[in-house]
């Protein structure tokens, strides 16, 4: 074949299309700082909660004449939170800003300099995002390790300290069961916990599961419908949502980047996000042909009562 063909001889010819919109390959986690409310340090290195861990020993009934006994007191003590900080650094050179014209969409597709401040700040909300879902024991602190029954966490002692354990327990059998569920919700509400839980954290693969055990409707009468709206009137249903889903009254929220095979039950309320320094942004002062930024914040995950929470495991 002769002449101009696609194969050959158009590449440096052809001013070749690009989407105007960046496209995201890559999750980043930002859904764990809308899960729970913020509070901000006024000093030190650590969240300090105090704890009224241990009641009046004199508390007794007595008979006539008896003598009166010595006195008691109620023991108190301190669940000292850590805080984590994060970092990034952004680099743009000047040959890049000239290649980029300082981000004039003339000469690029998108703004990268810009993006990359932006992204970084981005990828460091996720890293704390995440460590807040994990096992931590130190700073930064998991949720998986503060709704635990052995762990030791914010400088307590749960061998010990034992009203500072969630209650935990693993399924029965080989897939996780409605009994496994109602087991952890009557731990957390009884007597000794009195907890108030109103809230169930777990992953998408669970909430498949939990679909599996009957929890989605599955007539055509009963599945709760999306529906989107179309160009051209009515909608359509667009499948079943699972921010929807509930057991015993209390919403189930999948997370995502949270250990797929276990089931928190939480009392919303004991929880805090804590702020130690706000994401902050300094440009660097120069050593060469480059402009350098500093993105820093310092963040933790605080447990007001760990006693009122629960963890289902093995799911």
């Amino acid at each position: 074949m002769a002449g101009v063909t696609a194969a050959s001889s158009l590449t440096a010819a052809l001013k070749t299309q690009a989407m105007p919109v960046l496209q995201e390959a890559v999750f980043r986690n930002n859904e764990v700082f809308n899960l729970f409310a913020h509070d901000t340090m006024t000093g030190g290195a650590t969240y300090n909660v105090k704890m009224n861990s241990g009641v009046n020993d004199s508390v007794s009934t007595y008979t006539e004449g008896q003598a009166i006994g010595d006195p008691g007191s109620q023991t108190y003590s301190t669940a000292a939170w850590p805080m984590a900080y994060y970092k990034a650094v952004a680099q743009v050179t000047g040959h890049a800003r000239d290649y980029l014209r300082n981000d004039s969409p003339e000469a690029a597709f998108f703004p990268q300099i810009m993006l990359e401040i932006q992204k970084a700040m981005e990828d460091c909300v996720d890293l704390a995002s995440t460590d807040m879902l994990s096992t931590g024991t130190t700073a930064p602190v998991g949720i998986q390790a503060i709704v635990d029954d052995t762990s030791d966490v914010a400088g307590l002692t749960r061998a010990t300290d034992t009203w500072f354990a969630s209650s935990e327990n693993a399924i029965a059998g080989s897939v996780l069961a409605i009994t496994d569920l109602d087991i952890i919700q009557q731990d957390c509400m009884d007597a000794d916990n009195a907890a108030k839980p109103d809230l169930w954290l777990t992953s998408h693969k669970q909430v498949r599961t939990a679909a599996a055990l009957g929890w989605r409707p599955t007539t055509a009468f009963s599945t709760p419908i999306v529906r989107q709206d179309t160009p051209f009137g009515g909608g359509i249903d667009i499948g079943f949502n699972p921010m929807t889903m509930s057991w015993a009254g209390f919403p189930v929220i999948p997370v995502r980047d949270l250990t797929n095979s276990i089931w928190l039950l939480l009392q919303h309320d004991t929880w805090r996000i804590v702020t130690m320094r706000e994401w902050d942004v300094v440009e660097l002062a120069k050593t060469d042909d480059s402009d350098k930024w500093l993105i820093t914040g310092a963040f933790g995950l605080a447990c007001l009562n760990p006693m009122k929470n629960g963890k289902v495991t093995g799911a």
